[in-house]
């Protein structure tokens, strides 16, 4: 059984107060008003913290925690799940059309230094096209918190839909997985050797522009730092 909100609010704050009340208005305290004063607020504190460990221990309160990304595939074989592969497939083929320079590469690259920025500013964005005038990759470079640059490459499928993104942010990368539907199946983390699960889901940033269209309109538009056009 999982609570609402209000059914939360009502476990944590209302049944506390009327534990506190029926305390107060014991029979035998009356007779000893300093000892009901004392004692009435550890009373309340006693009966919030007991409705908050039942509540965990029952399961009450997952439903208004924040929610992590419920994944079907396992850390332990994820390389070989068919939306994963797929998802390579479509990298692949993407990475080895610019290498073969089949696909069309357009840059555009901006002053970060420039009073103009943005508080994260875009450094450069790359957009390459296929032989049929599609999307296929939106890539930015970015300078984040600290001044520390990082990359993000997003991949679009023939039909326009995003089914890869790779975050690079030197030290570690993050690698997100979507199916042909659009939804994010799978995402992982890696630090040197090591592997880690990464909470994620289509309403991440990571994850905008999520189709070709929108990204060759975020291409064409205007940003704020000063374009460089030497």
């Amino acid at each position: 059984m999982h609570l609402s909100l209000l059914e939360t609010i009502t476990v944590l704050l209302v049944l506390p107060t009327i534990v506190a009340i029926l305390f107060w208005r014991l029979q035998i305290l009356r007779r000893y008003r300093l000892a009901r004063w004392l004692l009435a607020p550890f009373v309340y504190v006693g009966a919030a913290v007991l409705g908050l460990i039942v509540g965990q221990n029952l399961g009450w309160y997952t439903d208004i925690a924040p929610s992590r990304a419920q994944y079907t595939v396992k850390l332990a074989d994820w390389k070989n799940h068919p939306d994963v592969k797929s998802a390579r497939q479509i990298y692949d083929e993407i990475r080895i059309g610019i290498k073969e320079k089949k696909y069309i590469t357009k840059v555009r690259k901006y002053d970060v230094e420039s009073p103009s920025c943005a508080t994260y500013p875009i450094k450069s964005e790359t957009l390459v096209l296929d032989t049929a005038n599609r999307v296929r990759l939106y890539q930015l470079e970015q300078i984040g918190s600290h001044r520390e640059p990082f990359t993000v490459e997003r991949y679009y499928d023939s039909t326009g839909t995003l089914r890869f993104v790779y975050v690079d942010r030197v030290i570690t990368n993050v690698r997100i997985y979507l199916n042909s539907a659009g939804n994010v199946i799978w995402a992982v983390e890696q630090n040197g050797e090591k592997f880690t699960t990464y909470d994620s889901s289509n309403e991440d940033w990571e994850m905008k522009p999520n189709s070709a269209n929108m990204a060759r309109e975020e291409f064409q538009g205007q940003q704020l730092c000063q374009e460089i056009t030497k």
